[in-house]
C-alpha cells in the first residue's frame, strides 16, 4: 500500500438547519478554489455535497435544526476527499431504491435522485455508521477527471 499525502485540509460545521445549505455551498466553493479545482469539478462537488447535506438534514435529523453537520475537504494525492459526518438517524444506502432513469418522466417517482447523482458525480461514495459516532459519508473525486 502506497503512502498518501494530504496537502490541504478544510473543515467546517453547521447546525442542521436547511438555511445553512447556502453557507455550505459557499464553503464548498471556497475550498474548491483553494484546492485549484476547475469549474466542472467544483460544480460536481457542490451538487454532491448539497444532495448529501440536504438528505442529512431532512432524513437523518428529520427536519430538526438542532443537529450538527460536519464537513471536511482534503486534497489527498490526486483526489479530493469530502467527509460529511452527522449524529442523526442511522442511514443504510441499501434501503434506498435506485431510480429508473430510463422510465418516461410521467412514470417516475418524485425524488430519489440524490444518491444516484452523488454516485454519478463522484468517483466513489461510501457510507459508514457507528452507533457511538454516527453516520459518516466519504466521497472521492479525482482531480482532472471529467464529470459525467
Amino acid at each position: 500500500m502506497g503512502l498518501t499525502t494530504v496537502t490541504s485540509e478544510f473543515q467546517f460545521s453547521v447546525s442542521s438547519d436547511m438555511k445553512n445549505l447556502v453557507v455550505i455551498a459557499d464553503f464548498v466553493t471556497a475550498a474548491a478554489k483553494k484546492l485549484g479545482l476547475d469549474e466542472h469539478e467544483t460544480f460536481a462537488l457542490q451538487m454532491a455535497v448539497d444532495e448529501a447535506c440536504s438528505n442529512v438534514m431532512e432524513h437523518a435529523y428529520r427536519g430538526r435544526s438542532d443537529g450538527k453537520v460536519s464537513l471536511r475537504f482534503q486534497a489527498v494525492d490526486d483526489e479530493v476527499v469530502v467527509t460529511i459526518h452527522d449524529q442523526g438517524e442511522p442511514f443504510d444506502p441499501q434501503s434506498v431504491p435506485r431510480p429508473d432513469i430510463s422510465a418516461p418522466l410521467q412514470k417516475r417517482e418524485n425524488g430519489g435522485l440524490g444518491l444516484y447523482l452523488m454516485e454519478k458525480l463522484m468517483d466513489s461514495v461510501e457510507w459508514e455508521f457507528d452507533p457511538e459516532r454516527g453516520n459518516t459519508l466519504t466521497m472521492r473525486k479525482h482531480r482532472g477527471k471529467p464529470t459525467v
